[in-house]
C-alpha cells in the first residue's frame, strides 16, 4: 500500500475512534456488565433468589388460577400471561399477565411463589438488574424519542464503527505481526499506551470482531428486518405476521377445562433432557387454548426452540413460527447467546468480561493518544481549549460511567420506595452521578489527577459492595459467607474487581509525565570545544583517519 493510501487509512481509523469512541465506550462497558445482570447482579440484589430449589416443588395450579382470575379487568380479557417454574437463579414460582380493561387500557401483574411452601413472596419492582442489561440493550431509550427499538438500532450502529475501526486499524498495522509482543513497559507512560493499545487490540481481534458483529445483528436487524421481511411477502401482512410468529390465534369463546399448568414442568426436552423454565399461556379457559413451553439452553449456542401444546389435549400444536423455522433465522437467532455468552457456563461470561473490559482499555487509550498527539504535539490544528475540552469530556464519560455504574448498585441496596419506582429511581440515580462526575471533570485543570481520583472513588465503591450486602442482608459476619454460592462469587468478583482498579490508579500519573531526552539524540549534538583542548579542524580530522 502507497503511502497516501496508509495515512487516507490511518485517518479513516483515528476519526472513527474519536467521533464515535466515546459512544463504543459506553456500549463495551455496559455490556460487560450485562453479562451479568439477568443472573449473577438478580441473585445478589434479590433476596428471593437466594431461595433453595426443592426437589419436589410444591404444586401450583390453584395459586396461578386464582392469580388469572383475581387480576382479569371486569369487562376485558387477558392478552399475555406466562408460569415460571423454579430454577438455579429463579428459585420461586413467577406469574406474570397483561391484560386489557374495558376501556382499552393495559393492566401488568405478576407474582411469585415460595417453591416450597406456596406462599406469596414480597413484590419487588424491576430495578437493578433490569436497567443493568436494557440499557447496554437499548440505552432504555424514551418513547417520546421513536422507543426502544431506535435505541437498540443506536447500539447496533456502534457495534458497525467498531468494526470499521478494526477493519481500518488492521490494514494499518503494516509490522502487525512483530507488533503482537511489542511491549516497551520502560519507554515513556504515552509509549506504554500506545503498545497496549495496539497490542491489546491485535490479541482481542477475534472476539471484538465477532462481538462487533453480532451486536450490529441484534441492533440492526431489529429495525431493518421487519422492513424486509415485508418487502418478501410483498405487502402481504398476514403472511409476515404467521412468518414471523407475532400472531395470535384470538379466543374462540368455547370453555373448556385446562391440563394442570403443573403437568408441564414434567414434559423433558428429548433434545437436552431439561425442564421447561417457562410456560407463555395463550387463550387460557377456551378450548384453543395453547401452553408454549419454552427450554433452558445456557450450554449450546443455539437457542432451544419452544414447544407449542395444546392446552386441552396435551397434543403438539404445528407452528411456522417454530416447526418450519430456515436457515438464516436459525443462524440470527444464535446472535444473542454468541454476544452474551451464555453457551458456555460461567467460565465463559468471566472470559467474556476480561475481554470486553480490555476493549474498554482500548478504546479510551485510543481516544487519549488522539488527543495528546494534537494538544501537546504538531498535529493540532484546533486550538488547545479545543483538545482540553475533548480531553475532559474523555475522562468524565469514561471514568464517570464506572462511578455512576457502582452507585446504583448502592441504591438498590439502600432504596426504600415504591416497587413501583425502582426503576425510575434507578435510572436518575444513574445519569445524576454520571453528569457530576464529568462535571467534575470539567472543572479540574489536570486531567491526570481527575482520572485518578474518579478511578480511586469506583474502586473503593467496588471494594465496600461486599460489606453492602452483608450488613444489609443481616451483619457484618456474612462477608463473602452469605451461604448462597452465586452470591459469595459476585461479592468476591467485586472485591477483586477493585483491587485491581485500585491498583491502576495507584499506578497511574498524577500529572503529565515530563518528555524524557535521549541519550543517544544528546550524544549526537556538537559538543563545544574546551580550552584546555581546542577543536580539531575537519581536514586535520579526516586526514588523521586517513
Amino acid at each position: 500500500m502507497d503511502r497516501a493510501r496508509h495515512l487516507r487509512v490511518f485517518d479513516l481509523h483515528s476519526w472513527t475512534g474519536i467521533t464515535l469512541g466515546l459512544f463504543v465506550f459506553v456500549v463495551s462497558f455496559t455490556g460487560c456488565v450485562a453479562l451479568f445482570a439477568r443472573d449473577e447482579i438478580l441473585a445478589w440484589a434479590d433476596p428471593a433468589q437466594r431461595l433453595d430449589v426443592p426437589a419436589d416443588p410444591i404444586a401450583i395450579g390453584e395459586q396461578y388460577q386464582a392469580f388469572l382470575e383475581a387480576n382479569t379487568p371486569e369487562g376485558g380479557r387477558v392478552q399475555f400471561t406466562s408460569i415460571g417454574y423454579p430454577s438455579e437463579y429463579e428459585p420461586y414460582y413467577h406469574a406474570f399477565l397483561t391484560a386489557q380493561d374495558a376501556e382499552g387500557e393495559q393492566v401488568q401483574v405478576e407474582r411469585r411463589w415460595n417453591a416450597e411452601t406456596g406462599e406469596a413472596l414480597p413484590e419487588r419492582g424491576e430495578g437493578l438488574a433490569t436497567w443493568l442489561l436494557d440499557f447496554h440493550r437499548d440505552l432504555m431509550w424514551p418513547d417520546s424519542l421513536g422507543g426502544r427499538q431506535i435505541g437498540r438500532f443506536l447500539v447496533g450502529l456502534a457495534g458497525i464503527m467498531l468494526l470499521l475501526s478494526i477493519v481500518s486499524g488492521v490494514i494499518t498495522h503494516s509490522k502487525i505481526l512483530q507488533e503482537f509482543f511489542a511491549m516497551r513497559f520502560q519507554r515513556q507512560v504515552r509509549l506504554i499506551w500506545q503498545d497496549t493499545h495496539k497490542v491489546a487490540g491485535l490479541w482481542g481481534l477475534p472476539f471484538y470482531a465477532t462481538i462487533a458483529f453480532t451486536g450490529a445483528m441484534l441492533g440492526i436487524v431489529t429495525l431493518v428486518g421487519p422492513i424486509i421481511a415485508f418487502m418478501v411477502v410483498k405487502g402481504d401482512t398476514e403472511t409476515l405476521i404467521e412468518v414471523m410468529g407475532l400472531g395470535q390465534t384470538p379466543p374462540s369463546g368455547v370453555a373448556a377445562e385446562m391440563l394442570p399448568v403443573d403437568d408441564m414442568f414434567d414434559r423433558i426436552d428429548p433434545v437436552n433432557g431439561m425442564r421447561p423454565e417457562t410456560v407463555i399461556v395463550a387463550n387460557y379457559g377456551n378450548d384453543n387454548a395453547t401452553y408454549q413451553l419454552q427450554y433452558p439452553a445456557d450450554t449450546e449456542l443455539l437457542i432451544t426452540e419452544p414447544v407449542l401444546l395444546s392446552a386441552v389435549t396435551g397434543e403438539r400444536v404445528p407452528s411456522v413460527a417454530t416447526d418450519d423455522r430456515s436457515v438464516p433465522f436459525r443462524a440470527y437467532s444464535a446472535m444473542a447467546p454468541l454476544h452474551y455468552g451464555t453457551y458456555g457456563g460461567i467460565s465463559l461470561k468471566f472470559l467474556y468480561l476480561a475481554m470486553g473490559l480490555s476493549l474498554c482499555v482500548i478504546t479510551a487509550l485510543g481516544n487519549i493518544m488522539w488527543i495528546e498527539r494534537r494538544l501537546h504535539g504538531r498535529e493540532g490544528k484546533r486550538s488547545a481549549a479545543y483538545y482540553g475540552v475533548l480531553s475532559k469530556l474523555t475522562v468524565g464519560v469514561t471514568m464517570g460511567l464506572t462511578v455512576a455504574t457502582v452507585s446504583v448498585f448502592y441504591l438498590d441496596k439502600l432504596y426504600t420506595g415504591s416497587e413501583a419506582a425502582r426503576l425510575s429511581a434507578t435510572g436518575w440515580t444513574y445519569f445524576a452521578v454520571w453528569f457530576l462526575a464529568i462535571g467534575y471533570a470539567f472543572t479540574r485543570p489536570n486531567t491526570y489527577a481527575s482520572t485518578r481520583h474518579l478511578m480511586g472513588v469506583g474502586a473503593a465503591g467496588l471494594m465496600g459492595l461486599p460489606l453492602l450486602n452483608a450488613v444489609t442482608a443481616g451483619g457484618i459476619t456474612g462477608v463473602l459467607n452469605s451461604g448462597h454460592a452465586v452470591t459469595d462469587a459476585t461479592d468476591l468478583t467485586f472485591l477483586l474487581l477493585g483491587a485491581l482498579f485500585l491498583a491502576i490508579t495507584i499506578k497511574l500519573p498524577g500529572t503529565r509525565p515530563k518528555r524524557r531526552e535521549r541519550r543517544a539524540s544528546k550524544a549526537r549534538e556538537p559538543q563545544a570545544p574546551s580550552a584546555s583542548q581546542p577543536a580539531i579542524p575537519v581536514t586535520a580530522a579526516r586526514s588523521k583517519a586517513d
